[in-house]
Parts: C-alpha cells; structure tokens; sequence
C-alpha cells in the first residue's frame, strides 16, 4: 500500500505515542454475544422461577469483572452473557452488564466470589438434569458445565461439574461455541493525553481480482510463511511473536481469473496491502500466462485466525507466500519477516520491528527479513538485550522483492547459503567463548568478509560494530518512543482509569462526597518497578527526548507518590490532570520538532 511521507510519520507516531490511552480499551478481547443463534429451545427448559433465577445471577456474576487474582477471560464471559440472555432476555441487569462492556470494555467492579459463583453453576447445572427427559434442559446443562470448568477449572465444585458433564454427555448433548461471539468491541470515544482519539476498528471480508492465464493448475496448490507480529499487553508493554500465515488456492465454479481473499475480515491497511501485493504479481507474471491459472479462489489464512487484523505490515509475507504459489518453490520453515510492500516490489518501513525479532527468536526462527528502513531498531535490539539475539537469529534488510526473495526459499543460491553458513560458524564460536571473541581480529575479517557479500546481513555488520565498540550507545527515535511506552504506558492506563471513574461524581461536590481513591498493592508495586526502569533507561533515550522523558517521568512520579499529605481527592485528580495535559503539550512540541520528524522519516 503506497501512502505519503506524512501519512506514514503520523501513522508512526500514533504507534510509538498513541501509548498512553485515557480509557481502558476492550482491546483486551471482548467480543459480544450472539443473542440470535439457537441452541435449546428456552421456552421448553423446566425451572421453577427461583431456579432460573438463580441460574441467571450465577451467569451475569461471571460476565463481571472479578478481582486482580481472579480475571476471567472475556470469551468465557461472553459465552456467560449469552447463555443468560436466553434463560432471562428481559433481565436488566444483563442488559447494564453488554450496556457496560460495549461503552467501555469492562464492568462496574463488584465484590465477587469465584469458588461461591462456580458452586451457584453447579447448583443450576444439578436442576436442569433433574429432568432428563426435557432435551432442552440437558443441552443447556452441556453449555453451562462447559462454562464453568473453564470458569473455575481447579475449584472444589470440578469434580461434581465434571460428573454431571458425563451425565449430558451420555445423553448425546455437548456445547458447541462457534459462532456465538460477534467482532471485538472497541469503546467508540477513547482519548489520550496526547489529543489523539482513537479510531473505530472497521473490520470487513477483503476480495482482490486478477485476470486468468492459460495454466490448467498452480505450480503449487498451498504455500506458509512465518510473519512477525507484536501485540500490547494489558500493562502496556508490548510482546512480539511469530504467526503462520498460509496460502490455499482451490478451483472454485463462477470464478472468472483468480480471486484472493482472507480467511477472516481484515482491517482496510490489510486489505489496502493486499491490493499492492496482487498490482505486484500482476506484473511479475502476466508477462507468462503459462504460469497463471483461472478459475481460483486463493485464501490467505492466519494461525491465530480468530484475532482481529490490520496493518500493512504482512505485506511482504504475502507476497512470498502467494508468489510461491505461480512458482512452486518451496519456503524456509526456519524464514519469517514483516514489511509493507509497494506494486514495484520495494519494501517499506513499518513499526515495532525490535518486539517482532524477540519474537521470531523465541519461535526458534533461524533467519528474518525487516525492512531496509527499521535497521536501527535492530541496533536498539543490541543495545537493549546485547548480542546474544544476534547470535541466535540471522537478521537481513530488504530493500525490495528480490532481496526478500532470495533469503525466504527454502532452497537458496550458494552465495546465500555460504553466508548463512559462514555466519553460523561464527555464531557458534562466540556462544562457546564468550562475547569478547567479537574483538578478535580473525572474527572481525570473518564477519567483514559476509558484509562484503551480503551487505544486507544486519546481524554481521551489528556484532562487527558491538565487537569494535563502535554501535550505536543510543536508541534511536522509534526505539526511545517504544521504550518510554512500555514503561509509562501502565501508570498513565491507571491514572485515566481514576479520572474516568471520578466522571461519575459530581465536580462541584464537597471533597468528602466525592469517590474515594482506590490503588492496590500489586498497582503500587508494578507502578514503582516501571518508574524506576524509566528513570534506569534515561542515558539510553535519544538526547532530542530528553524534556519529553523528564515530563513523562514528573507525571508517573504523581501517581507514584501517591496523594500529598491532607490532599483531598479531587485536589490529587485535578493534580493529575494538570500532569498529563503537559505530556500532551510535550507531544505536541515534539510533532513541530524538524530534527525529530526528519529522524522519524530516515
């Protein structure tokens, strides 16, 4: 997808800045219930008015947030929501409870008991079957046993769920969840310190069309590639990792040419991506209609299908993927990358490049691709975690199709391969002696020698740097933003939470009626960890963010220490406040700095 120079320094910062949001998201996963699809017939479940209440409360308690120690997942609450709805749908308090998650992502705490609510569900469970003979009953049994092992899977109410599950299941009656989730909701007005509001995710089913040739099949009918992918945590951080990505083409009756597809619907950067990748191959092989078929449907499948997707960034991975399909070479199990690509085959910049290698490190990939452009995350890889990922992972720079071509087959040229080779050597010699082996003047010419052939193999040109000391002792830009979020990102989530929930008070109350302020003990402790670790980072954040990491840091310490003596609440609130309107005025001062955005476009 080709977008312009300030599209994509915006949509940058939105990355490395967006990182501090004023309201929970439901970006944690909640999905709501499908109210419509029918699983037993509700008006023939026998329960006396008592019992089907009971049941109902049991039910709506899981679909509210618990404790710190006793999150439940969102599918589970949910599924929990969906089977209550059914039981009771003129019931208002499940009706507050979807208002709730929908508007905001989470519930109202309340004071629950997981081991009480799960002997409730088996308490309900035990009524229904009562009545073996009401097939409705034993099938919504089947549904809420299933529920509450994954409710309270090491509980003292296990066993006797277990024993009634066996019951139903005898009877020919078990859950079956599919479908009964719809799209992950997002909460439609989010703001941030930052002035930045974020966008709804409109997810949609993509389809992108070319033309036919004169080939009776695909060299290949199914192709996978590794592609990169990073993911925020719920105290902000993020986590990379490395998913399948895997492409089918079938012969499908009605089709005129070649229609791609997902498996899933896509946000409008994947599927604008998608568009670039077909213009690519288009090109690249139009030219021999030989090799092109007609008559398919090409899907492109994800490993984690059920996670909503966008971004540019799978681009590349397509591309390989599909491209092996016209021509039946086979991918490197061992290759992963990430990277936008544009119709004439060049590989372009994306974000959070440094989480993804972790990633692809600890899914055990042995080579990666990132884009020419994200180098310097690579550095900041270095200089953050030593060599030792450098070691582990042979990373390459892409400048366009043909470099990510010639590192991703499985069967590669022996130029490629004697550089892997040759690498690889080197790499298991320092792991056996020690790091100082990279200033040796042997490994030095060694490494020197894979640069001369490939001068793209990022790993042998950083570890020759690290081993004369002369790599980067800085992050860069990108780096220092990534690093600044992910140890602020939890305080400022924490400090929006408390002005939020202050919204359900009035202003203009005296100070003694206004919502008392609640932090736990595990909230002080992760708060106190992650200020320290901003303070620790400091000498290594760019100089050009040296003002905006004081401010970040002046605003943590607010919440960090906490109330001042005699401080009333709403003082301590509008303290807070003040603190984040000057991160956004730093911000925003930082948009209008040409050194910063001239490093941001490099």
């Amino acid at each position: 997808m080709i977008r312009t120079a300030s599209v994509r320094i915006l949509s940058f910062l939105a990355i490395a800045l967006v990182a501090f949001p004023m309201l929970a998201k439901a970006a944690a996963g909640y999905r709501p219930p499908n109210l419509e699809k029918e699983i037993f017939d509700v008006k023939k479940i026998s329960l006396d008015k008592f019992d089907r209440s009971g049941l109902v409360s049991a039910l709506i308690a899981v679909a509210r947030d618990f404790d710190d120690k006793d999150k439940v997942d969102y599918e589970v609450r949910g599924h929990a929501l969906a089977i209550a709805y059914r039981l009771d749908k003129d019931n208002d308090r499940i009706k507050k409870v979807l208002d709730q998650l929908k508007e905001d992502g989470e519930t109202q705490m309340e004071s629950n008991d997981k081991e009480r609510c799960s002997k409730r569900l088996s308490s309900g469970i035990r009524t229904l079957i009562r009545k073996k003979d009401v097939e409705a009953n034993m099938v919504c049994a089947a549904y809420i046993c299933d529920l509450a092992l994954r409710f309270d899977p090491k509980g003292d109410s296990v066993s006797k769920i277990k024993e009634y599950q066996e019951t139903v299941s005898k009877a020919g009656h078990k859950a079956d969840w599919k479908d009964m989730l719809g799209k992950v909701i997002v909460p439609p007005k989010q703001q941030n310190p930052f002035g930045m509001d974020e966008p709804e995710e409109k997810m949609e089913k993509k389809e992108v069309t070319m033309p036919g040739g004169t080939a009776k099949t695909f060299a290949k009918n199914q192709s996978h590639a590794n592609g990169l992918v990073v993911r925020q945590l719920e105290g902000g951080n993020f986590a990379g990792s490395a998913s399948t990505v895997n492409a089918t083409a079938l012969a499908e009756k009605g089709v005129d040419g070649l229609l791609f597809t997902f498996n899933q619907e896509v946000g409008g950067m994947m599927g604008g991506s998608l568009e670039e990748v077909i213009k690519f191959l288009r090109v690249r092989y139009e030219p021999t209609p030989e090799k092109i078929p007609s008559g398919y449907k090409i899907e492109l499948g994800f490993q984690d299908k059920y996670v909503p997707k966008d971004g540019p960034s799978a681009a590349t991975l397509f591309t390989l993927v599909l491209d092996s399909l016209f021509s039946g070479e086979e991918l490197d199990d061992g290759f992963a990358c990430t990277g936008d690509i544009t119709a004439d085959g060049m590989v372009q910049k994306i974000g959070g490049t440094a989480g993804k290698i972790r990633g692809a490190t600890k899914r055990g990939c042995k080579i990666v691709g990132i884009p020419e452009g994200n180098g310097k995350e690579v550095a900041d890889v270095l200089l953050m975690d030593g060599p030792e990922q450098l070691l582990n992972i042979q990373i390459f720079t892409m400048k366009d199709f043909a470099q990510a071509h010639a590192i991703s087959r499985k069967t590669k040229t022996s130029e490629v391969q004697t550089v892997l080779d040759a690498f690889a050597k080197i790499a298991d010699v320092v792991k056996e002696k020690g790091f100082d082996t990279l200033k040796n003047s042997e490994v030095q010419t060694r490494l020197q020698g894979i640069v001369d052939r490939m001068p793209n193999h990022l790993s042998a040109k950083l570890l020759m740097e690290f081993g004369k000391d002369t790599h980067p002792k800085v992050l860069s830009i990108g780096g220092s933003f990534k690093e600044i979020q992910g140890a602020s990102n939890g305080i400022f989530r924490q400090m929006s939470m408390m002005i939020y929930r202050m919204r359900g008070g009035d202003d203009e109350k005296d100070d003694d009626k206004q919502p008392e302020i609640k932090v736990s003990d595990e909230q002080k402790k992760d708060a106190k960890e992650s200020l320290e670790t901003l303070k620790k980072m400091q000498e290594k954040i760019d100089p050009k963010l040296k003002e905006f990491t004081k401010v970040i840091i002046e605003t943590c310490e607010v919440y960090v220490d906490g109330p001042k003596a005699d401080e009333k609440p709403k003082a301590y609130l509008e303290r807070m406040k003040d603190a984040l309107e000057k991160v956004q005025s730093a911000q925003q001062k930082i948009q209008k700095d040409p050194d910063v955005m001239e490093d941001l476009m490099d």
